[in-house]
């Protein structure tokens, strides 16, 4: 193999190597993650008025019926998860040279700020559909149907905007115009 062919492999290969390893410190701290989210829900239920919310580590309490009540951040419910394919992706496509790495950073980002958003409307849902139905059928309502319908919705629109992002290209002003 030449230098010039091993190049854009060992560039690709370093760029995944970057995606896996920032993945990897995301599992590894996938907890401080949800955390933050629990954080963040917290403040966003209390800023919406729809509860006097706290946050304790990775759960998010309010008081219902006379009590206090919540649910906690598991890794499964966490953004941390959802974040691991985009990174990688990003990491890679920029490795491989597909594309910049401005416009790889810009299409984290917003992948990154979407999905925590997603994530904190379906934790919002759970503390409405537990104000609504109570605290088990409310939870079980929201966690399973509810919840599930947001994160799929909110994947899919994700999904297309980071593909568009990683795949807009400059067209020739007359082209783009149907000059040919």
């Amino acid at each position: 193999m030449t230098g010039s062919r091993r190049g854009p492999w060992l560039r690709a290969t370093v760029g995944a190597l970057v995606g896996v390893a920032i993945a990897a410190a995301t599992l590894w701290r996938w907890h401080d993650i949800a955390s933050a989210e629990a954080w963040l829900n917290a403040h966003l239920v209390n800023a919406v008025g729809l509860a006097d919310a706290k946050s304790i580590g990775a759960a998010v309490i309010f008081p219902l019926d006379q009590r206090w009540v919540g649910f906690m951040v598991s890794s499964g419910c966490s953004v941390a998860m959802l974040l691991i394919p985009p990174i990688v992706l990003a990491s890679t496509l920029i490795g491989f040279r597909r594309i910049t790495l401005s416009r790889g950073l810009n299409a984290l980002a917003m992948a990154v700020v979407l999905l925590v958003t997603v994530n904190q409307l379906r934790l919002a849902a759970v503390v409405v559909s537990m104000q609504t139905w109570g605290f088990r059928l409310g939870y079980e309502r929201s966690h399973v149907l509810i919840g599930s319908v947001i994160t799929t919705a909110g994947l899919i629109a994700v999904t297309i905007l980071f593909v568009v992002l990683v795949s807009r290209t400059k067209r020739i002003r007359g082209a783009a115009a149907g000059v040919h």
